[in-house]
This record gives structure tokens, C-alpha cells and sequence, in this order.
């Protein structure tokens, strides 16, 4: 790596003796330039942008000093060697405070300048390394972003982070969810099984439809879970606003979504909170609300008939649909979002779901499962370790329990 170097020194002979000394191209520096003085310097030093100046303390019209406290401001990352006598040591100082890197003492020896440079080089060189990375690291952080922030909300209606830590997250990552009042509504596609168009297609459709309808709507956030649900936090000053604003944009989707032949979609809504921490709660009515909708329509019960399930169970349904994918959730942790313990636990989940939490979790799994066969060109085992699976043959194992059929056939028939 070359380093450009410009020179400023009012004696012509110590001038041109530094300039003449070294073969400046062999020892890895292209010499750019030299002055008398500090003022006729700035201009070509401003217009070459040197790595390294070279300055003589005490010179007329511009001294070194002055020099180097307009470069410090104009050029922080030029790299300044001082050159003084042993009668201006107290200019040394000065020049040291200012932020100098080297100086050495005159008579200049062409050796001792190497060594001097050399330091300055290495210096140069790990700042451009440390520049470098930080640059591709905020790179990375911008090109996740939109993944973390993601994570960020989903762990907040999930119930697995505190308000506080939220927030905290929140500030760096621009989330503006702040207000007196908040309610969650879930958005959940159901393509019927004639569609001609794949999963992702529709999801596709379905996003295109939310942002044109929230458009630059500052008091809703919204956000995907996994592929056919998109989840949207209305915020506002008061609970008739939020619940308002929550109506509104409810009927706006059933009208845009009525207008599409090939596929269903349906919506959860829970209540309105005062409080972050209980968003969680609302996401989950809004879960249940679709859960239920679901079943009736299976089962032709009442779509009433699961709507006000135990606030608890409603925090451990969130927490098990934002962590599915995680091989070693349990009941006892879903337990722990519940605050409560494990086998009361699973005597309540299976009263107020109407299943087991291991039926309920295998369930969401396989049909995870069947949504990545459908839209995504991943093999079976990758499909596998991303809904939770870490031993692919269980999952086939598992899928054809339930499904009737093995993965990869059910893909060809799909």
C-alpha cells in the first residue's frame, strides 16, 4: 500500500534534502508535494489530500502549529510529523497536545524518518482496517435490519421480552410504537386447495393490498409472521381511537380481500391495552379469534364458541406460534409464559384448546410444513430443521401420521 506525503519546511536546503534523501516510491510513499510555508501548504495540501504531512514548527506567515490545528479540523485523518529543534521542545508539546503523531528532532537522519513513517504507516493501515470493518458491519446491520426488526416485534406480541427491552431494542432499530394505546389485529391467508397460484403468490398479493391500504399510515406497525400472516399494531391516544382505527382498517381489508376469487383470508382482532406488556395479550385474542374461525368452519361449531379462552392460555398460544420453529420448546416453558405450573399447565391448555400441547404444537409444525412444500423449492430434511425438526426421519415420520402421505409425495400431488 502507497502512502501519499507532502512536506513543509521554510529552509530550502533541509527541504530539498528530506525530498532528495529517499527513494520515496521504493520505501512505499508517493511524495506529492511541498511548501515554505504553512499558508502556501493548506491549499495543496486541501487539494491532494495527503496521508501523511511532514511540517517545520516555526515558519513565517503560517507557522507548524497553526498549520496543524486547521488540518486536525479540515483533515482529521491526515497523519502530521513535526520537525523541531532541541531549542523548541516546548513547541514539541504544544504540537503533541494538538494531536500530532510524530516529530523528530533536526538534524534529520533519512533512517530515523523511515522508522517515524513506518510507525505512522502502520497506524494508517490498522485505521483503514478498523474503518473498513466497521463499515461492512453497518452494512450487515442495515441489510438485517429488517429481519431483526422483525424479531424485535414478534418477540414483543410473543410475550418473550419485557416492555424495557423492548424499548431499548426498539430505539435502534426505528421502531415507533410508543403511544397510550395499543390493539393487535392478524391477518391470516387461507388459499383453498384449487388455487392455481402458489402460496407465496397469494401472500404476495396479500401484502401489496395492506400497503396500499396503509400506505404512510404513521399509527399502524406492521410486520409478517412466517409467510400467510401479517400482524398490525394500531396505536393511538385513546381506546375508541385505537378501536376506531382497528374497525376501519378491518372493514377496509374485507372489502379488498372479497374482491379476490382464488384464495381466503380472515382476521383476528384482540382488545385494546394501555400497557406494552400486554400486547402479547392481544395478539393472542386475535390468534384465538382466527383459531376458532378455523375449526367452526371445519366442525360447523358456533365461531364464538373459543373467543374467550383463559388469558393465560391465550399468552402460551402466542408464545408457541412465534417459537414453533424452536427445537427445544416445551410445555414447561410454555408453562413459564403462563406463569404457571406444568401439569396444571397441560390440564388447562387441553381443556381450552381441545388438545394436548404436543398434538397442538405437531399440528402448526406440519402445517408450516405444508406451506413451505407448496411455495418453497426446500427439500424435505431443510423444511424439517426450519419447523423445529432436528432429525429429518421423524419429521417424515410425523408428516405421514398426519398428512396420509410422505412429504415429497404430498409436494408432487400439491
Amino acid at each position: 500500500m502507497t502512502y501519499k506525503l507532502f512536506l513543509v519546511e521554510d529552509e530550502i536546503i533541509t527541504r530539498e534534502g528530506i525530498r532528495d534523501a529517499v527513494d520515496w516510491a521504493a520505501a512505499g510513499y508517493q511524495f506529492c508535494g511541498e511548501a515554505p510555508d504553512g499558508e502556501i501548504a493548506l491549499p495543496l495540501i486541501r487539494e491532494r489530500r495527503p496521508d501523511i504531512v511532514i511540517t517545520d514548527i516555526k515558519m513565517p506567515f503560517m507557522d507548524g502549529l497553526q498549520l496543524c490545528r486547521i488540518l486536525k479540523e479540515t483533515l482529521p485523518t491526515t497523519k502530521i510529523m513535526i520537525l523541531s529543534g532541541h531549542d523548541e521542545f516546548r513547541y514539541a508539546q504544544e504540537a503533541l497536545q494538538i494531536g500530532v503523531t510524530e516529530y523528530l528532532l533536526k538534524p534529520i537522519i533519512a533512517h530515523d524518518l523511515l522508522a517515524a513513517l513506518g510507525k505512522i504507516a502502520s497506524q494508517i493501515a490498522e485505521e483503514r482496517q478498523s474503518r473498513a470493518h466497521l463499515e461492512t458491519l453497518q452494512a450487515q446491520m442495515s441489510d438485517h435490519q429488517p429481519m431483526l426488526r422483525e424479531r424485535c416485534l414478534l418477540d414483543l406480541v410473543a410475550g418473550s421480552s419485557s416492555a424495557t427491552d423492548f424499548m431499548e431494542q426498539a430505539r435502534s432499530l426505528e421502531i415507533d410504537l410508543l403511544a397510550p394505546w395499543y390493539q393487535v389485529l392478524v391477518l391470516h391467508v387461507m388459499p383453498p386447495h384449487a388455487s392455481a397460484l402458489p402460496l407465496y403468490a397469494v401472500c404476495q398479493q396479500v401484502d401489496a393490498i395492506v400497503g396500499l391500504i396503509l400506505a404512510d399510515s404513521l399509527s399502524v406497525v406492521a410486520f409478517k409472521h412466517g409467510l400467510e400472516d401479517t400482524i398490525l399494531i394500531i396505536k393511538g391516544e385513546t381506546r375508541a381511537e385505537v378501536a376506531q382505527r382497528a374497525a376501519m382498517l378491518v372493514a377496509a381489508l374485507n372489502r379488498q380481500l372479497a374482491e379476490q376469487a382464488n384464495w381466503r383470508a380472515s382476521i383476528g382482532s384482540g382488545e385494546p391495552t394501555e400497557r406494552l406488556s400486554m400486547i402479547a395479550q392481544s395478539f393472542a385474542q386475535a390468534l384465538i379469534q382466527i383459531n376458532a374461525g378455523e375449526r367452526s368452519a371445519e366442525v360447523g361449531l358456533d365461531d364464538q364458541a373459543q373467543l374467550h379462552a383463559d388469558p393465560m392460555i391465550m399468552k402460551a398460544l402466542a408464545y408457541i406460534d412465534a417459537n414453533y420453529a424452536d427445537p427445544a420448546i416445551s410445555l414447561g416453558q410454555a408453562a413459564a409464559q403462563a406463569l404457571l405450573s406444568p401439569t396444571y399447565f397441560s390440564a388447562l391448555f387441553h381443556r381450552e384448546v381441545g388438545e394436548t400441547f404436543i398434538d397442538y404444537l405437531t399440528k402448526l409444525r406440519i402445517r408450516k410444513a405444508i406451506e413451505l412444500l407448496r411455495s418453497t423449492s426446500l427439500t424435505a430434511s431443510e423444511i424439517a430443521y426450519r419447523i423445529g425438526y432436528q432429525n429429518p426421519r421423524y419429521f417424515y415420520s410425523v408428516f405421514r401420521k398426519v398428512v396420509g402421505q410422505p412429504p415429497n409425495e404430498f409436494r408432487q400431488r400439491a
